[in-house]
């Protein structure tokens, strides 16, 4: 019986609890694998471009600008990974333009943190995902 690939998931955010602390929830999940960590925006633009993730958790503030640059710069690209987004910058604003940009799900930290990582497992579930396509 031929195994599913495991979804790759790439974590995005300058805060290194929060990267251990979904690393650790991640790891646990069945079908997914973290890939990858990057803690601010140009190492993330340049992480999910070479390492081509399927689920990428992002959040808005970070070290070189924010996260909703990197959704732009990704989303510009073609085919992009699902967005994640997980913030405590929870504002309503944020909130529509990260989802106008094409991020799927917009998660506040303080209260949401769960949901991301329930997120991902139902993902992990769906058929499978092309890779990110290099433009």
């Amino acid at each position: 019986m031929k195994r599913a690939p495991r979804k790759k998931v790439l974590l995005v955010d300058d805060s290194r609890i929060v990267r251990e602390r979904l690393a650790a929830l991640i790891s646990e999940l069945p079908g997914v694998v973290l890939i990858g960590e990057a803690s601010n925006v140009s190492e993330g633009v340049k992480k999910i471009r070479q390492l081509r993730p399927h689920i990428v958790v992002l959040d808005i503030s970070m070290p070189g600008g924010n996260g909703i640059q990197v959704l732009e710069a990704v989303r510009k690209r073609g085919r992009a990974p699902h967005i994640i987004m997980l913030t405590n910058f929870a504002h309503e604003a944020y909130r529509e333009r990260c989802l106008e940009l094409g991020a799927e799900y917009f998660f506040d930290k303080s209260a949401e943190f769960e949901n991301a990582v329930e997120t991902i497992k139902e993902l992990s579930r769906s058929r499978p995902l092309p890779p990110l396509v290099r433009t």
